[in-house]
């Protein structure tokens, strides 16, 4: 999946500008309940405010009265080296941006380098989180990562009456082991993971729902 199925597009978002004050700003961020603010100039995008580091910046550096402080322009305060994607990146090269950076959000450019909008931590754990969610059955199986050996799961797991609902393969960097995810419907869970067991996998981590029907 690509990030423009789960951005917020630039006219859904509150933005400020550089030269507006940081009262401004923090009314917005204060009216609707955020931590920080895309800064635009024209098209483009700017950088951030944080709400944190701004008042970190009065609390540490600011010599004068709040009045003062407020009447300061955002962009003596915004953020300035953010890294920027576009919408065709995939979700989960985002989510490594997110690992390797304390940002809530980041922002999303066209070709041109035109601000089109943002994708939230939010939005990227929701979508993990309808991977690894709790309304189907789950296990994983650790085996050696031989030609073909998917097929063969996969084969045993639909014979069994198993509709798969998505599967994810880490190599395990151990003696060749790879570690597969599975999210299945079944009728009966047990008659496939005793299909499976038969076969010689080694299953762990078995997470069963009830009442799951196949999308037969």
């Amino acid at each position: 999946m690509r990030v423009k199925a789960i951005m917020k597009m630039k006219d859904e978002l509150t933005c400020i500008s550089l030269d507006d004050t940081i009262a401004k700003a923090m009314e917005l961020i204060d009216q609707n309940h955020l931590l920080s603010l895309p800064v635009v100039e024209g098209k483009n995008f700017a950088g951030i405010l944080s709400k944190q580091f701004t008042y970190e910046r009065f609390f540490k550096e600011f010599d004068g009265t709040k009045e003062e402080f407020l009447a300061r322009p955002v962009r003596e305060f915004v953020s300035l080296h953010i890294d920027t994607i576009t919408d065709d990146m995939r979700i989960e090269e985002a989510a490594a941006l997110f690992i390797d950076s304390k940002l809530r959000f980041i922002p999303v450019v066209d070709e041109w380098g035109f601000f089109e909008g943002i994708v939230t931590q939010q939005a990227v754990f929701v979508q993990y989180q309808k991977l690894f969610g709790h309304a189907h059955n789950s296990f994983t199986i650790y085996t050696y990562d031989y030609k073909g050996v998917i097929a063969k799961i996969t084969e045993i797991i639909t014979k069994n009456g198993g509709n798969i609902r998505n599967m994810m393969m880490f190599n395990t960097e151990v003696m060749g082991l790879a570690e597969i995810f599975f999210r299945i419907d079944a009728k009966d869970i047990d008659k496939v993971l005793n299909a499976l067991s038969k076969a010689g996998f080694k299953i762990k981590d078995i997470k069963k729902v009830t009442s799951v029907a196949t999308s037969e």
